[in-house]
């Protein structure tokens, strides 16, 4: 891949999503009296209390017994199973934690394409967001990056695949800049998107997890995502030689990059997954997210120029006419 001159990226305020819906009992206490529901509850709130003092980034910083104490006051007076999981999601507004949530089973099996759970799949319109490029003004090259709610390896590596095959019919000598349209990537498996990008962020280390005083190395390698020596995503299509905000740090690091939109949403942190007892999934926030030098982000990312971003009808062509000013004044 021809590197060129300049990269821009395209950026609305929600690149990040946020906490799904609960839904209605989703299978997770098969008991109905309020009796059981209580115990039920009580039980998975343990199990979480117990993976969040173990892995949560700040862990240190929470006064875990008192806000145990709280959760099971909460509890007390429950009305319903899924009291569990309001309790829980208001334990993370007493942390101010707004990226970690309990995923429901029903969404955690569709996440992990767990077929033994869940009959019917969603269509993978659901899955994955849209997919679009051209060639603007002869010498711009324009894409969107989509997002991806699934860790199904066949659809994650499709995804890798399609991007990469776009990116190469986008490329060719009179190409001197990109736009990368990030607006409507809410977020999700940030891995597949890496590899599709790979030949734009170059091989080498693209960012970081942080952790205390480890530093774990985001890595793209010739059609290859690792997480330090551990590979997360790879291409499969023979056509190609190689999550939101995490995307954006991967290229904000370089000095050809440009960021034009709105601030990010603020949730440059990452998150594991622990599947609970009950089939439901915690997603949890365990470290925070650093550029390919090093730099920590914490909060929105900013961007060098600040374009309200509005995504309703007429907005892609409003922000992609400030994007071609911004590469005019060059």
């Amino acid at each position: 891949m021809r590197l060129t001159t300049t990269f821009l990226l395209l950026l609305a305020v929600a690149i990040a999503k946020g906490q799904p819906s609960l839904g209605t009992n989703n299978g997770v206490f098969p008991n109905s009296t309020k009796e059981a529901c209580i115990v039920n509850a009580g039980r998975l709130l343990n199990e979480v209390f117990g993976l969040m003092e173990k892995n949560y980034y700040r862990k240190d910083a929470v006064a875990w017994d008192s806000l145990f104490n709280a959760a099971k006051k909460r509890l007390q007076n429950s009305l319903s199973c899924e009291d569990a999981y309001e309790t829980i999601g208001w334990c993370f507004s007493q942390m101010k934690e707004n990226h970690s949530f309990i995923m429901p089973a029903i969404k955690a099996a569709e996440y992990n394409n767990d077929t033994s759970y869940v009959r019917f799949m969603p269509d993978l319109k659901n899955m994955v967001g849209e997919i679009k490029g051209e060639i603007i003004n002869d010498s711009i090259a324009y894409f969107t990056l989509p997002w991806i709610n699934t860790t199904d390896e066949g659809i994650c590596n499709h995804l890798a695949d399609s991007l990469q095959r776009l990116i190469a019919s986008l490329d060719r000598p009179e190409v001197k800049n990109w736009i990368i349209d990030l607006r409507k990537n809410t977020g999700g498996n940030c891995w597949p998107m890496l590899a599709g990008v790979g030949p734009l962020l170059g091989n080498g280390t693209v960012g970081y997890f942080v952790r205390n005083q480890e530093k774990v190395p985001i890595i793209y390698q010739n059609g290859i995502a690792y997480q330090g020596k551990n590979v997360r995503s790879n291409l499969t299509s023979s056509h190609t030689s190689s999550s939101g905000e995490i995307i954006t740090m991967a290229f904000k690091g370089r000095d050809d990059v440009a960021v034009i939109g709105e601030p990010t949403a603020g949730l440059t942190t990452a998150n594991a997954t622990y599947k609970l007892s009950n089939n439901a999934m915690l997603v949890l926030t365990v470290c925070q997210e650093a550029d390919r030098h090093g730099r920590i982000y914490e909060g929105r990312i900013r961007p060098d120029q600040w374009v309200e971003a509005d995504l309703v009808a007429g907005g892609p062509d409003i922000i992609k006419c400030h994007a071609l000013n911004y590469l005019g004044s060059k």
